[in-house]
């Protein structure tokens, strides 16, 4: 950003409580540039009690259903419509579990755990199937997506 969103004036670099940031000398703004992409994950469990996750197509690795919130969305229906788009599905009670952040690549995951009371799933363009995990030796880790999906997983069965 190169001008204020406030007042249009031209931004200059200062320093701020040590940081090295983009500010505005006529109405005091401060471009803090902390913006983060935030990711709705939803862990649904089966009647049976079992982990719903799945096998991407564009690489073949295992995660939960999850994506980029929209605009205007809450974060609890960012997390139920991406957990749609991707298995066909609707989850519900869905509840806050836990948040990542991931600063090297400004993403904030927010991870919430939810049920489901019919397991149909539906091909889509980013899903090739649902994996149902009721033990951690039903999946192996190092077909998972990365170290955030790894860490849901593991707290899950600690």
């Amino acid at each position: 950003m190169n001008y204020c969103p406030n007042c249009g004036t031209r931004l200059v670099y200062n320093i701020v409580d040590g940081h090295n940031v983009k500010t505005c000398s006529e109405c005091n703004y401060i471009d803090w540039d902390n913006w983060v992409n935030v990711s709705c994950v939803t862990v649904a469990y089966t009647n049976n009690n079992e982990i719903i996750m799945v096998r991407l197509k564009e690489n073949n690795k295992i995660t939960f259903p999850g994506g980029y919130r929209e605009l205007g969305e809450t974060l609890e229906q960012g997390a139920t419509r991406e957990f749609y788009e991707e298995t066909g599905m609707t989850v519900k009670e869905v509840k806050l579990y836990r948040a990542y952040t991931k600063d090297e690549i400004r993403l904030v995951w927010i991870v919430f755990k939810g049920k489901v009371d019919e397991i149909k799933f539906t091909d889509n363009s980013e899903v090739s199937e649902i994996i149902l995990v009721k033990n951690p030796s039903d999946v192996d880790v190092r077909d998972f997506r990365g170290p955030l999906t790894i860490d849901v997983f593991n707290s899950l069965f600690e």
